[in-house]
């Protein structure tokens, strides 16, 4: 798990890939986010939470990856926050765990603005000394995707009510509810609206167990798989459970190769199992033989001392009536 974690982040801390998934995400795939348009934050998150007897405890939440973007369209300036949570598995309480990331985003913004609103001393009348915020403050959003890298679709809540034991509705339209942002490779059908390298890792996932499927994407993206990126291999590797081997100095990878190389030492790998199936039996047919041998040989010895003791018994007994 911990290698599929590291692989992941690293591979999408790029600003290229993460503008690309996000461009996706929003714009369905047009080109509105660049990759100089992304700033690096801090990830870390800390919530102060009442625990026994009144005292206040902290909490630390790491983001995987949240960058500050600032997009100029038709003549307005939006400021939001990206964030991204790779998951390599199916987290089942994710809508939970993005909203808590989410909020405690906001929650920050809404501490940084009040304490600046005071130290300028900008605060008129109660309402505003009591948020801290004066009625024209905004806030940045923020909006989480979850990237799922797992081998299998994604079978996990997707919203807040998803997780709740409540049916009733009147109940829950009083209930804010939380929907996750999920790119899942099995769901995506319009990989080709991907501007990176991305697109061949879903094209990847979505064909991986798949022999014939696998062979005609290799072979017709053959020019793309054969001159990869090392980082975008290495999650591939991990992600996809093959033991394909990757020059740890080399930046651009061939995953054809890789997996030719891998395919030729399974087969290598299969006829020395198969030859020492084959012996493994041979010395077991050995073993038997050599048991029927040594319990015949057993027989016959007993066999001979019981007609050696007839013969004396005999002698003895032939003795015995001889003439005086």
């Amino acid at each position: 798990m911990r290698k599929k974690d590291i692989a992941t982040k690293k591979y999408m801390s790029d600003n290229v890939r993460f503008a690309d998934v996000f461009n996706y995400a929003i714009y369905g795939g047009r080109q509105i986010i660049k990759h100089d348009m992304l700033k690096e934050i801090s990830a870390e998150e800390l919530l102060l939470m009442e625990g026994e007897n009144g005292k206040l405890i902290t909490r630390d939440r790491v983001r995987d990856l949240e960058k500050m973007c600032v997009i100029k369209k038709s003549g307005n300036i939006v400021y939001m926050l990206l964030g991204i949570e790779n998951a390599s598995n199916v987290h089942y309480a994710q809508p939970v765990r993005n909203g808590l990331y989410d909020f405690m985003g906001y929650a920050d913004q809404v501490e940084r603005k009040s304490k600046e609103n005071r130290r300028k001393r900008k605060l008129r009348g109660s309402s505003e000394f009591l948020s801290g915020l004066k009625k024209e403050d905004k806030i940045a959003g923020i909006i989480t995707l979850t990237v799922y890298f797992g081998d299998r679709p994604w079978d996990g809540p997707r919203s807040l009510h998803e997780m709740l034991s409540i049916d009733d509705k009147e109940i829950l339209k009083l209930i804010p509810d939380y929907r996750i942002n999920l790119i899942d490779p099995h769901e995506i059908n319009n990989s080709e609206k991907f501007m990176s390298d991305f697109r061949y890792i879903i094209e990847f996932m979505k064909a991986s167990g798949d022999k014939e499927k696998m062979n005609y994407l290799l072979k017709e993206k053959h020019g793309v798989y054969s001159n990869m990126e090392r980082d975008a291999m290495v999650v591939i590797r991990e992600c996809a459970n093959i033991n394909i081997k990757i020059e740890e100095k080399e930046e651009k990878q061939d995953m054809c190769k890789a997996i030719d190389d891998m395919m030729k030492d399974a087969r290598m790998s299969g006829e020395v199992r198969g030859r020492e199936a084959e012996r493994k039996v041979m010395q077991e047919k050995l073993d038997e033989k050599q048991k029927q041998l040594n319990e015949k040989q057993s027989q016959i010895e007993k066999e001979r001392k019981r007609y050696e003791k007839e013969i004396e018994e005999l002698k003895r007994q032939l003795a015995q009536r001889q003439p005086a």
